[in-house]
């Protein structure tokens, strides 16, 4: 008996590799995203967000101007 649940089905793998192509600056932006979080909340030291901490209040008021 095959499991069907965790199968994802040709046409919506097709549609998937649509989207890719035709947003390359979102998926790219959304696969960085998901790697800083990643790091930030499983393998950054303490010395490391604080730095991090420093370059996002920067950040913040750069943007806010």
């Amino acid at each position: 008996m095959e499991n069907k649940q965790n199968k994802t089905s040709k046409a919506k793998l097709q549609a998937n590799k649509r989207y890719q192509e035709r947003h390359k600056k979102e998926v790219y932006r959304n696969q960085k995203k998901s790697r800083a979080k990643n790091f930030l909340l499983n393998d950054a030291r303490i010395d490391e967000l604080e730095f991090f901490s420093e370059l996002i209040s920067e950040r913040l008021k750069e943007l806010k101007k």
